[in-house]
């Protein structure tokens, strides 16, 4: 189970490095 865990929180970063703008919409970061 723990490695559904740790592929699903690899894929949510890789998200977050390729494509920051596809869930922040702005380059602007107000919330850390």
């Amino acid at each position: 189970s723990e490695y559904k865990d740790v592929a699903a929180f690899s894929i949510l970063v890789l998200v977050l490095i390729f494509r920051p703008s596809g869930l922040l919409g702005k380059p602007e970061i107000e919330k850390v």
